[in-house]
């Protein structure tokens, strides 16, 4: 009995000792168990911040470093055939870039101003020489060689009594032309008029019959047109009308005497007639004021000699003398501009 009895209050106290124990153990143990958590919220936002800015860092470089993928991906392949990227429009405009030098090259290879006039001077001056050349006064000589094919038309009456003294002859040899030529600018820069002389000397029919007429001159006004064919050479068109001038010389002079001795009234003035005719010729212009010229000649003529109709004694007497003839001849001579 006595062992369980001093047991039993040896024992009691046991309980109370645990459970100081036991409060003090939790005591000390609550502030480590709190202290702990933070520890490790802290590591874990530390390891957290450390994993972001890692991840802050690392994310701009990935699309550098990953190659690009094989194949598009199917969402953003309809944006890009709807919208292009502005890259080849950035590459197309650097591409251009280089090119907008050229207008400065171009505006270098440009002359100056002061280049440019003298140019545009010269050209003008160039232009407006021939201009000039062309709207002078030009005074041209040529020696003509021509061969005339005429008719001597000769009637005499005396009353009833008709006395025919035709006959067919042939003339010609040398005869020279003065003229003178100014430009129609109000019709055209290539047409020219002017007026000339031509002296054929001493007028002598030969062949079957020969006879001295006298001293041939004529005085006309004609017309040409150069047209330009090369360089510096023109083909003319050109035609001539005018009037004839013969001085009675020779045999012709002395029929006129003997006529005056019978009593008729034929005067030793000069006789008048008439030409007209075409030409055809070629115009070269060798310095600014000289040019050499052909021409080939076509020309009729006609000449009154006499036209006499009076009364001699009792006697009704009528002379009636006239030339008809084709001339042609080349010219060949120069003109020079005033």
């Amino acid at each position: 009995m006595l062992p369980s009895l001093r047991s039993r209050p040896m024992f009691q106290p046991l309980p109370r000792v645990c459970c100081g124990l036991l409060s003090a153990l939790l005591v000390l143990a609550v502030p480590a168990v709190q202290a702990a958590p933070s520890k490790k919220s802290s590591k874990t936002s530390k390891s957290s911040k450390s994993s972001r800015t890692s991840s802050s860092k690392t994310t701009p470089a990935e699309p550098a470093a990953q190659p690009a993928p094989a194949e598009p991906e199917p969402a953003p392949a309809p944006a890009a055939e709807a919208k292009p990227p502005p890259a080849p429009a950035v590459e197309t405009k650097v591409a251009e870039e280089p090119a907008r030098p050229a207008p400065k090259a171009v505006a270098e290879a440009r002359p100056t101003p002061a280049s440019k006039s003298t140019a545009s001077r010269s050209a003008a001056a160039e232009s407006k020489a021939p201009s000039v050349a062309q709207g002078r006064m030009r005074i041209g000589v040529s020696p003509d060689l021509y061969l005339e094919s005429a008719r001597m038309t000769g009637v005499q009456n005396i009353n009833a009594v008709q006395l025919d003294e035709t006959f067919d002859y042939s003339a010609g040899f040398l005869s020279a032309t003065v003229w003178a030529t100014t430009p129609v600018p109000t019709v055209s820069e290539r047409l020219r008029v002017g007026a000339g002389v031509r002296i054929l000397g001493n007028y002598v029919a030969s062949g079957g019959q020969q006879f001295g007429f006298g001293i041939l001159n004529e005085a006309f006004v004609s017309g040409e047109y150069g047209l330009p064919i090369a360089d510096k050479t023109e083909l003319i068109f050109a035609g001539r009308a005018g009037l004839s001038f013969l001085i009675p010389g020779l045999e012709f002079a002395e029929t006129i005497r003997n006529l005056q001795a019978q009593g008729v009234d034929a005067w030793s003035v000069p006789r008048v007639g008439w030409l007209l005719g075409p030409s055809l010729g070629a115009r070269r212009q060798m310095t600014d004021r000289i040019w050499l010229r052909a021409d080939l000649l076509g020309q009729v003529g006609q000449q009154f000699l006499f036209a006499t109709s009076q009364d001699i004694s009792g006697f009704r007497y009528t002379k009636n003398w006239s030339t008809l003839g084709l001339r042609l001849g080349l010219s060949i001579g120069a003109e020079f501009s005033l």
